[in-house]
């Protein structure tokens, strides 16, 4: 069916004939009828660009074209009445009724042209321009797409969270089944993704597969169906009955034209494939995704790099002593395994981390015969020992530690308060200590009593030797000092994670026979990880 099909109805030969000679000049399909019920009839088999009917075009219970206009779409096809202006059909009546157009009797053929030409150009600037409009409407909806997309993406740098909310909102602007960001690793000559909607992560080798060949080339591939290429892998699929169709693979760039990533979605909904307009907003997707991901590898590496350094000084304090080697580290695992038990913030275990790292700089600053004494000290010594928390704060605060991290020398500064106001160095009391100074309190605590020293263990209620103080005697003690020096809510927390922090050193730091017994009795039910001998 010719979408510029006219139908023409007239029961005079002569117009009917007149009209025919001039939609054959202007070269439009068309049909006859020479009254109402062929109208009908025809209009049943096909559909018109443009009617033309004389208004006087009726059936015997008076129903007529006016009326036929009622029960189509006004919008298509136009309607062109031809009349005489009789008295019984007005202009408004016509008009009214839903037609466009109308050609006064009598005309001629070049009148009759010149109508159609204006019709049809009128009807072509029309079609253009709902098309135009059809399609601004929809690029501004994917404008909109875009920007929430670069917006959703620019503001997370944490790049394992970055991974699944890439794609994410790649398969939802999409209306794809299943999205894969990929990483190229050039040395390994390998790709690798930690987030792929449905699968596990995988890896593969430069040129396997569709991105494989993407990583590889650097050329885009859009394909209908990935089984018709050679190079596609069809074991995934066969394996978990699953069907890749349609598919969409780009290479990402960086700031300085390296190819460093791939992304591919695949499976359009609906079982279409994807249109040149599928693949330019893609390819616009891709590079607002390659922003964002080249920020969070590069602030990726920086934290890294900031956490080795960190964890590197905290190791430099602690191997003053070949006995409290490691201190800083185990500390900072207890705290957060604390923490979690908790149900601390996010935010507030990145805090607890760092500054449990470095809580014991600024032993730097103590002389070695009194950081190292073999035995009590005097209360000069005591009194000086007591500044090394001062010590930690004055060097944590010439760090410059992004804006969310710069209570953490405070934190460290508070690490041996008590709730009670008699620790040091301020002898501030309860709520006044941050909450992750009061679970430092007791990982520390419970780090010093649980290891070897080479000077004596002393509590508040009695002297003990250089050796690990047993497990039992170890939570009395810490038990004893729950509303004084530790937090109680923080001990309860402890003693709930104390098994999972004893497996945890087990066979290290702790010796098996050190802690099994405790264990066993502790948490029966972890018999069938423990071996007593």
């Amino acid at each position: 069916m010719d979408k510029d099909a006219i139908l023409i109805i007239e029961r005079d030969s002569t117009d009917r004939e007149v009209i025919a000679a001039a939609v054959t000049q202007l070269g439009y399909p068309f049909k006859t009828a020479r009254n109402y019920l062929e109208a009908v009839h025809l209009l049943d088999q096909q559909t018109y660009a443009v009617i033309i009917s004389d208004i006087r075009c009726t059936v015997d219970d008076g129903s007529g074209i006016l009326d036929l206009i009622g029960t189509l779409d006004v919008q298509e096809p136009i309607f062109v009445v031809m009349t005489g202006f009789g008295s019984d059909y007005s202009f408004d009546h016509i008009f009214g009724k839903g037609a466009h157009e109308f050609i006064r009797k009598p005309f001629n053929l070049e009148q009759v042209e010149n109508r159609l030409k204006r019709i049809f150009h009128e009807r072509r600037i029309s079609r253009e321009n709902e098309a135009l409009l059809k399609r601004q409407v929809e690029l501004n909806e994917r404008l909109k797409a875009v920007l929430s997309v670069s917006s959703a993406l620019t503001s997370e740098l944490d790049f394992d969270r970055l991974f699944p909310l890439i794609i994410g909102k790649i398969s939802e602007m999409m209306c794809t089944e299943r999205t894969s960001l990929y990483v190229i690793d050039w040395e390994k000559g390998k790709l690798w993704t930690r987030a792929s909607e449905g699968i596990d992560p995988i890896t593969l080798a430069l040129g396997e597969g569709i991105s494989g060949r993407v990583a590889q080339t650097g050329e885009a591939i859009c394909v209908e169906d990935a089984w018709a290429l050679p190079f596609f892998n069809q074991d995934y699929d066969k394996q978990h009955n699953f069907r890749t169709r349609s598919v969409v693979c780009i290479p990402i760039y960086n700031r300085i034209g390296e190819r460093f990533a791939v992304i591919q979605t695949i499976n359009k909904k609906g079982g279409e494939s994807f249109d040149e307009k599928d693949i330019d907003f893609f390819t616009s997707l891709g590079s607002h995704v390659g922003i964002a991901l080249e920020n969070s590898l590069l602030y990726d590496e920086i934290r890294l790099s900031f956490e080795s350094f960190i964890r590197t000084l905290s190791a430099v304090v602690d191997a003053r002593h070949p006995l409290t080697a490691g201190h800083s580290q185990r500390v900072t695992e207890y705290s957060l395994m604390i923490a979690e038990q908790m149900g601390v913030t996010e935010s507030s275990l990145e805090l607890l981390k760092k500054a449990a790292l470095l809580h014991d700089i600024g032993k730097i600053g103590i002389r070695d015969d009194v950081l190292l004494k073999n035995g009590p000290f005097t209360p000069k010594e005591r009194e000086e020992m007591n500044t090394h928390p001062l010590k930690t704060k004055d060097i944590l605060e010439k760090f410059r530690f992004p804006k969310s991290m710069r209570s953490i020398p405070e934190i460290a500064l508070c690490h041996h308060e008590k709730i009670n106001g008699q620790g040091y160095p301020m002898g501030i009391t309860g709520e006044k200590i941050p909450l992750e100074s009061k679970i430092m309190a007791v990982a520390d605590v419970f780090d010093a009593l649980t290891s070897q020293r080479d000077y004596p263990k002393y509590s508040c209620d009695g002297t003990f030797s250089c050796e690990p103080i047993p497990l039992a005697k170890v939570i009395d003690i810490i038990n004893n000092e729950a509303g004084s020096h530790f937090d109680p809510d923080v001990i309860d927390a402890f003693l709930k994670c104390l098994p999972q922090m004893l497996l945890r050193f087990r066979g290290g730091h702790f010796p098996p026979q050190y802690v099994d017994n405790f264990l066993l009795n502790m948490a029966p039910e972890l018999s069938n990880y423990i071996i007593v001998t």
